[in-house]
């Protein structure tokens, strides 16, 4: 959160905006900003992205349906790569709208930052963006990193937190996506905030199948999954505790450049962020990741179910 996450884009201070945030009652975070454009009127037509995962993918298409069926005409850029390569992509107007988790944004532009649950993490994204960037309302569904280890791994060396790994985190092979490696939400966090080392890390992917193959076939025995897929549940993975907080709260956010956001396009994304639940994106993924089914035709079927007025 989900995520995923290697072009880190400079942020001056001075481009950083300041927006007034708002609680979770339906009005989006805003404020218009000159030097990233005012929010238009009207929008004919607009890009949408995503990242390089099932959820992000899903989520970027039921925007799109949503646009689309409002006669808004969307572009889409999709499997863009990690983070730090979409996010590249929307300040460099590449696109102009993503669907984001709270905890990650705010990280991703403030690393010190030290909000740690739901409001108080989405209250502070706006601060932290840079010109022309916003987020949309906050949906209560979530998508959280989560540190894993198989059930024997867990009963061999007693792991319940992720600091019980310290004692033991040079016999253990860590893997997963690249960006794993490097993350506050990874193994850079697992060291900082709790002394965590492994003996070595294979690169893999990002809570995909080869990480989860390589979990159960104990060629590596610590990954990062994402709390909506099921592969935790299906496979009886353990979940190890977090209590220094290296994986903040990761609802679910659209970030959008105000230069798109009419009222329309805002209205819009925000009657599908009401309408998304943790558990019924968890079912969504499913569909995707395990029954193969097309990120397309899932959010189609979705939105034919579910009344966004």
């Amino acid at each position: 959160m989900f995520r995923r996450t290697f072009i880190r884009s400079a942020i001056a201070a001075t481009a950083v905006l300041a927006l007034a945030a708002c609680g979770d009652g339906g009005d989006p975070l805003a404020g218009d900003n000159d030097a990233g454009g005012s929010a238009p009127d009207k929008v004919d037509s607009l890009t949408v992205g995503s990242a390089n995962f099932a959820e992000s993918q899903l989520l970027a298409e039921i925007y799109a349906q949503a646009l689309e069926a409002k006669g808004i005409k969307v572009n889409r850029k999709l499997n863009i790569g990690a983070r730090e390569l979409y996010m590249a992509a929307i300040q460099d107007k590449s696109v102009d709208l993503l669907p984001e988790y709270t905890g990650a944004t705010l990280v991703y532009f403030k690393k010190d930052a030290t909000e740690n649950e739901a409001e108080a993490v989405y209250k502070a994204i706006p601060g932290v963006l840079p010109a022309g960037l916003e987020v949309l309302d906050k949906s209560a569904a979530a998508d959280e990193d989560a540190i894993v280890v198989t059930q024997e791994t867990a009963t061999k060396y007693s792991l319940k937190s992720i600091g019980d790994l310290k004692a033991v985190g040079n016999e253990l092979v860590a893997g997963g996506g690249p960006e794993f490696k490097t993350r506050t939400a990874g193994l850079a966090g697992m060291k900082d905030k709790y002394g965590v080392e492994f003996k070595e890390f294979k690169t893999l992917d990002a809570g995909g199948p080869l990480s989860l193959k390589a979990l159960k076939d104990n060629t590596i025995q610590v990954t990062q999954f994402f709390t909506t897929q099921s592969a935790i549940k299906d496979n009886n993975l353990v979940v190890l505790e977090d209590p220094e907080h290296i994986h903040l709260p990761n609802n679910i956010v659209p970030l959008i450049r105000t230069d798109h956001k009419s009222p329309e396009v805002a209205s819009t994304l925000n009657a599908v962020q009401a309408k998304l639940t943790t558990d019924g994106l968890t079912d969504l993924v499913k569909r995707i990741e395990v029954g193969k089914e097309s990120a397309d035709a899932v959010a189609k079927d979705w939105l034919s179910k579910t009344p966004l007025s």
